[in-house]
């Protein structure tokens, strides 16, 4: 048989140590505004995960199970102290990053895509390939059999049931073939059935060489018994028992607290951590020596039959990809127009809202731009028109944005693509929905009121809105990136865009504002979109215009503009200057989602 058909346990475990883990947050409480609480989450905590064990962290609400499976994974290092050892040498982050898979408790999973082609996307990813040859569909369907999910291959990834949505989550990890695999409370939101078979699996997983490490809310006894290895904290943060989970109950009755005959172990346990029969956290602490004490785990690893798992060769694994870049944009452009042909509704609404504004627009101001004597009513149509575009675009991107990036936080995290790659996708992919959706906009806008029949002012109208609205856009990302929550996007990005229609220059004339805030039109990206769209339409010695009184000031275009104070034609000046403000906001929203993301 060929060496590469051959599927079997992986040969290098990984030991994961930890000592002296403390972790802090800031709290917010009424009446102290101003002065704001640490609270202290882990209590300088220590242990050690073997490899060929699965590890159970288990405690009540607020313990900090997950705060420290975030530390130990490297997931998150804000506000924590402590040392995180690797194998007995310190942990090297990014290294450490190559070799492990997170799975978080909420299945973050492409709704959108089946079983099939989200383990093919993955696998494309990994292996950094547009193609894949007959070996990786072998471990495709290989890694399907053996989690029970050949059946549900052509099934969408949102119809599963809770526990095939947990196996996917495991089965598109388990392509990269990681050493260490962490676990946000994998069984929460099972039945019992299903969180079984969760449990027997992780169990099968550490048979097969692999580290496992999760934190379970609530353990029947009977998944306890499937674990290795227990860490216990209580509800200050503190280790109250790690070793052995068949040594727990020996343990308990060293320190003279006796488990209730047929009662859950595990429940005890939580129950005297949380002092129903007394306060003996304390002494726990102590006895465990806050998780430094080994004299209840003996680290014996346990052969088994297990889920088989591809140990790529080197050259698969570890070749050189020359074209690493390029190959993960197309697997991402790829897998982005799948998921929008079944999920329409977001691009419908975006062409669609603009559509029905410039009909509503059109029929209001029907025909004006063709006559002298409605030239200021044309004007103000012409920046109601831009101000739509601009609200549309930097709202679009700060409501959509943030729904994607808890997915793309964690395949990030788990080393799926590069964030140069991700970023490019983004970027690329709403583009022509952006250019579809401004020029529909403009076509209507443009005919239905009359404005000059010509085809360069309506491309300089067109580009002028493009370039305006990828502008708002990326302002909307910066802003979704900066702050989480829905409803502070909303006020920032109209705290930001309000006081910028002050000066476009239309509302408030510029000859009209007092010298003091005249260099604000200067940097006003507003007011350059406005000169350049005002000068579309009325500049290039357009001729007057008709008007059926016989003294009609507004009829002459150079009046116009100068009634606005924008006699200078610098359109392609103002064309840089929104693009140049654009790519700067680009970097910035790359380089901040960069830091938050290391």
């Amino acid at each position: 048989m060929d060496e590469r058909d051959e599927l079997v346990a992986d040969a290098g475990g990984i030991d994961v140590q930890f000592s002296d883990v403390s972790y802090s947050v800031t709290v917010w409480t009424p009446g102290r505004i101003f002065g704001p609480e640490k609270k202290r989450i882990l209590r300088n905590v220590s242990g050690t995960f073997h490899k060929k064990q699965a590890c159970a962290i288990i405690g009540c609400s607020g313990s900090g199970k997950s705060s420290l499976l975030n530390f130990i994974s490297g997931y998150k290092t804000c506000g924590y102290k402590g040392d995180i050892i690797i194998n007995g040498q310190p942990r090297n982050r990014k290294q450490f990053m190559k070799q492990l898979s997170y799975i978080m408790q909420d299945d973050n999973l492409q709704p959108h895509l089946t079983v099939l082609e989200s383990m093919e996307i993955a696998s494309k990813l990994r292996n950094c390939t547009v193609q894949l040859d007959v070996y990786h569909k072998i471990l495709i369907k290989r890694i399907l059999d053996n989690l029970k999910l050949s059946e549900k291959e052509n099934t969408l990834a949102g119809k599963l049931s809770g526990g095939e949505r947990r196996r996917l989550s495991i089965a598109v990890e388990l392509i990269r073939n990681p050493k260490v695999m962490f676990f946000d409370e994998p069984t929460t939101g099972l039945d019992v059935v299903s969180a079984n078979y969760v449990v027997s699996m992780l169990r099968d997983l550490a048979n097969c060489g692999k580290t496992i490490i999760c934190t379970i809310h609530q353990a029947s006894a009977s998944q306890l018994e499937m674990f290795n290895a227990l860490y216990i904290l209580s509800p200050t943060g503190q280790c109250i028992y790690r070793g052995q989970s068949s040594s727990l109950i020996s343990y308990l009755s060293s320190v003279g607290l006796q488990c209730p005959l047929h009662h859950n172990p595990a429940d005890f346990i939580i129950e005297v951590s949380s002092g129903e029969y007394g306060d003996h956290n304390e002494t726990l602490v102590k006895y465990i020596n806050n998780g430094k004490s080994n004299d209840w785990n003996n680290d014996k690893s346990i052969e088994n039959s297990c889920v088989q798992t591809p140990n790529h060769r080197s050259n698969y694994s570890r070749h050189k990809c020359i074209s690493k870049f390029f190959n993960e944009l197309r697997i991402l452009i790829s897998r982005t127009l799948i998921i929008s042909s079944r999920d329409s509704d977001f691009i419908r609404v975006r062409i669609f809202v603009p559509l029905l504004m410039s009909f509503l627009f059109g029929s209001v101001y029907l025909n004006i731009g063709k006559s002298g004597l409605f030239t200021r009513d044309n004007v103000i149509m012409l920046y109601f028109s831009m101000m739509a575009i601009v609200y549309l675009s930097a709202y679009s991107m700060s409501i959509k944005f943030p729904m994607e990036l808890l997915l793309m936080r964690l395949e990030y995290f788990n080393q799926w693509y590069s964030l140069r790659s991700y970023y490019t996708c983004v970027t690329l992919m709403d583009l022509p929905l952006q250019i579809i959706s401004t020029g529909l906009f403009c076509i209507v806008i443009y005919l239905m009121t009359g404005q000059p029949f010509e085809l360069f002012r309506f491309l300089m109208v067109f580009l002028m809105l493009i370039v305006t609205g990828l502008m708002s856009q990326a302002t909307g990302m910066l802003v979704a990136i900066l702050f989480k929550n829905f409803l502070i996007n909303t006020i920032v990005i109209s705290s930001i865009i309000l006081p910028m229609t002050i000066f476009a220059g239309i509302m408030l004339r510029i000859n009209d504002t007092p010298k003091i805030y005249s260099w604000i039109y200067d940097v006003s990206v507003l007011k350059h979109s406005m000169q350049g769209i005002l000068h579309a339409i009325y500049g290039f010695k357009r001729s007057a215009l008709p008007c059926p009184e016989i003294y009609c000031y507004n009829g002459s275009p150079e009046l116009v503009l100068k009634d606005v104070s924008m006699s200078d034609n610098i359109f392609w000046t103002s064309i840089g200057y929104i693009t140049t403000v654009f790519l700067s906001l680009k970097i910035c929203t790359y380089v901040i989602l960069k830091h938050k993301l290391s």
